[in-house]
């Protein structure tokens, strides 16, 4: 279970990388930042999802059409959540865009990893 927490540690981390890099970069070009967040979840949502079916639970023996609808829909959740945070930090007006594009995607992630391991990737 060390292992594949750490395996899903690093696809996530890879994921979120990805999606941070676009996202930010994005935002300081001057695209709106739920723009620019949806345009790098698209990216790092590919990036998650083969590292997390070939890698991080590799064992496992959900067919493929199976694991990618259910991540899908954990996914698509978690992007919800990811939005709806990142636009509620930013109309407090408190908040600068990138540390709360920052925060919501962790928040996301984290109920992500959850929902992998409990249904996504199980039989």
């Amino acid at each position: 279970m060390i292992r594949q927490i750490a395996r899903f540690g690093s696809v996530g981390l890879f994921a979120t990388i990805v999606h941070m890099a676009i996202g930010i970069g994005l935002i300081q070009i001057g695209w709106e930042p739920w723009i620019a967040n949806a345009a790098a979840f698209a990216v790092a949502f590919g990036v998650s999802f083969v590292g997390h079916f070939s890698f991080t639970f590799s064992g496992h023996t959900t067919s493929l059409v199976s694991s990618l609808t259910r991540f899908s829909l954990v996914a698509t959740g978690g992007f919800a959540l990811n939005e709806f945070v990142l636009l509620a930090l930013l109309a407090t007006g408190s908040v600068p865009p990138s540390p709360a594009l920052v925060f919501s995607t962790a928040l996301a992630a984290a109920s992500t990893y959850v929902l992998c391991r409990k249904w996504v990737f199980t039989s």
